[in-house]
């Protein structure tokens, strides 16, 4: 069993790796830079993922604090829906809400902490889902001040081809 668990995460961390790739992905994209559209699809396309990631952060650490703890998010989300975990014998509780269900959950409060100061219908309630949860705001916001900071670029970019249309047109019509 043992050796089955650290085959599964060799493989996993070896699955990790091919994230190198988005490396040289994103050296491609590059030339694409000048287009306003194009680098706007791939802030929100980077959003999307990170916001994936720390979703399945969130649910991770939930999952790790489900057999220890009485009161987390994944308990929370139990009870709203009426699907309880069951326990036996201080081994990790079965049951509870579907796959699809948690993981939305999870992306849902990841989302809504990265993007505002979120809705409180789903909290964290530990001390390491609070840690978590700070450094998704923080990081929320910097993503979020990256992604205005773009816009304004792009935005202005178009105003500065304008306004010099508008000058060489002054300049020919004089």
């Amino acid at each position: 069993m043992e050796l089955d668990l650290q085959t599964t995460t060799l493989i996993g961390l070896l699955k990790t790796a091919r994230l190198l790739r988005l490396v040289r992905v994103a050296r491609k994209l590059d030339r694409y830079s000048e287009y306003g559209a194009a680098v706007l699809l791939l802030l929100m396309a980077t959003f999307a993922l990170i916001a994936h990631w720390l979703a399945c952060i969130w649910y991770a650490i939930g999952s790790a604090e489900l057999p220890d703890k009485e009161y987390t998010w994944l308990h929370q989300l139990s009870r709203h829906l009426n699907e309880p975990y069951i326990s036996t014998n201080g081994s990790i509780p079965v049951g509870g809400p579907s796959l699809r269900s948690r993981y939305v959950t999870s992306l849902y409060f990841t989302l809504s902490t990265i993007t505002s100061i979120g809705f409180g219908n789903v909290s964290a309630t530990t001390d390491s889902e609070k840690i978590f949860t700070i450094i998704m705001m923080i990081l929320g916001s910097l993503m979020y001040a990256s992604v205005f900071g773009n816009v304004s670029a792009i935005i202005q970019r178009l105003y500065s081809g304008t306004a010099r249309y508008h000058t060489e047109m002054s300049r020919l019509r004089e």
